[in-house]
């Protein structure tokens, strides 16, 4: 990560001194460096994404952690020395939040990085854990930076939003790219993190919850240090710690139901995957648009399953029904973590979806209604409502991939709402209609008709 202009150093220093001259307790972060997360040799200097893997240990000499600043800058804000177990601790004079901890070698060049997204620590701890630096946290900190870069307000991002939707596989996927192929990775996943974050909150506007980005970031900064805590003593899988993350971020987002964070979801990936297939759909940035279609498809199964499950047990459904759909679910999410490809991300998702709800009687949507060979045409004519709401929101999000897929966040993000409220609508008013005969399950119904034809969609 070279982004540091000189005297920045010098800079960040001054502002510790006038910190501390007024007083306050010094805000304390301990940390560890890494191999994980693969190999890639060390002391880049050729301003290459810098991301960590095999031999960061021996090479990291000091760690910095600095506030990124306008165009990507970096101030620095207190340095420490890292011990020979990759262990360190920084003392800051004052909180923060969305800082970059860098590993620096002994020639001040960074070999890897990671966000913090506070300093606030864990719930009962006085010391902020931040994540291990690894090859993930390192791509996770160059987006972040190049977001920055690219006009974002620093503080404008919700950078625990952002860690989420980047994984180890797309960090292994950019650190093997040269490096103007890696740089052009960053910017995409920058570009597309920018758009999920424009879509989510228009899309929750649009489900009428009243939400900021702020909002969200603030609401979820407690489970973030749980999180960081986690993967630093690295106790519990990697998979275990970010299921209780997801859990505890849901927990500390009241303003949303479920089914609303479903909604928001399922936009925001479809923006996502438009920024990453506009700019990586070819070439040598096949690999990493690949490997982000299938992280944001297992990011929407996660929501996707809650929501499934919030309807069922709000309409009462019977033990045998939820737990046909909690098999499903299971099945969605083994199925994605074993795809090798964007296509069988997207056949995983087919699947899952005839389960729910457009595989006929025996889905979870018939077994929710009762559908009986009485009233098996009122469910046919509404799966067939469904069907056609669902190629017509394909049609439509086609043609915003053709014409708005390097488009701005803004016109990317008002694209796929709008394309999304049109699929609602004509959902709900059509099979609502068909499905009178099934009296309050019907509502249920509607709903998992929704999510099985307007969930995770590959172009």
């Amino acid at each position: 990560m070279q982004t540091r202009r000189a005297g920045e150093v010098v800079l960040g220093a001054l502002v510790c001194w006038m910190l501390a001259a007024c007083g306050g307790d010094k805000v304390k972060v301990q940390g560890h460096v890494t191999n994980g997360g693969g190999q890639q040799s060390q002391g880049l200097t050729d301003g290459a994404p810098a991301l960590a893997g095999d031999g960061t240990v021996s090479a990291a000499a000091t760690v910095r952690i600095s506030r990124v600043v306008a165009s990507g800058d970096l101030t620095t804000l207190a340095e420490a020395d890292v011990e020979a177990d990759g262990s360190y601790m920084l003392e800051l004079d004052g909180a923060g939040q969305r800082l970059i901890i860098e590993a620096v070698n002994r020639a001040g060049v960074t070999v890897g990085s990671a966000v913090l997204d506070s300093t606030t620590p864990q719930t009962g701890q006085e010391v902020r854990t931040a994540p291990p630096i690894t090859s993930e946290s390192s791509l996770e900190a160059e987006v972040f930076v190049q977001m920055a870069r690219d006009g974002d307000a620093a503080n404008s991002v919700d950078t625990v939003d952002l860690r989420a939707r980047l994984n180890a596989e797309q960090a292994a996927a950019v650190r093997g790219q040269l490096k103007e192929t890696a740089t052009e990775s960053v910017e995409a996943l920058a570009a597309a993190v920018r758009a999920a974050q424009a879509t989510r909150i228009k899309a929750y506007t649009r489900a009428g919850v009243a939400v900021t980005q702020e909002q969200l970031f603030s609401a979820s900064l407690d489970a973030s240090a749980q999180l960081d805590a986690a993967l630093d003593a690295g106790g519990q899988s990697a998979a275990g710690a970010y299921d209780t993350f997801f859990a505890a971020v849901r927990a500390a987002t009241p303003q949303a139901n479920d089914a609303q964070d479903q909604q928001a979801e399922r936009e925001a990936s479809v923006a996502y995957r438009m920024a990453v297939d506009a700019r990586l759909s070819s070439g040598a940035g096949i690999a990493v648009a690949d490997v982000s279609l299938r992280a944001a498809a297992a990011l929407e199964a996660r929501v996707t399953e809650a929501a499934v499950k919030a309807l069922l047990q709000g309409a009462s459904a019977t033990d045998l029904t939820v737990q046909q759909a909690n098999t499903a679910a299971t099945s969605l999410r083994a199925n994605l973590s074993s795809a090798t490809s964007a296509s069988a991300a997207a056949t995983a998702w087919a699947n899952y979806n005839t389960q729910l709800a457009t595989g006929g009687s025996t889905s979870v949507m018939g077994a929710q209604l009762g559908v009986t060979s009485s009233n098996q045409l009122a469910f046919d004519s509404a799966v067939h409502v469904g069907a056609q709401a669902g190629a017509t929101l394909e049609a439509t999000l086609g043609t915003v991939l053709e014409q708005s897929g390097k488009a701005s966040a803004t016109v990317l993000s008002d694209a796929v709402v709008s394309a999304f409220s049109t699929y609602d609508a004509a959902v709900r008013g059509g099979a609502s209609a068909t499905l009178t005969a099934f009296g309050p399950k019907a509502t249920t119904g509607v709903e998992l008709l929704i999510i099985s034809e307007g969930s995770f969609r590959l172009r």
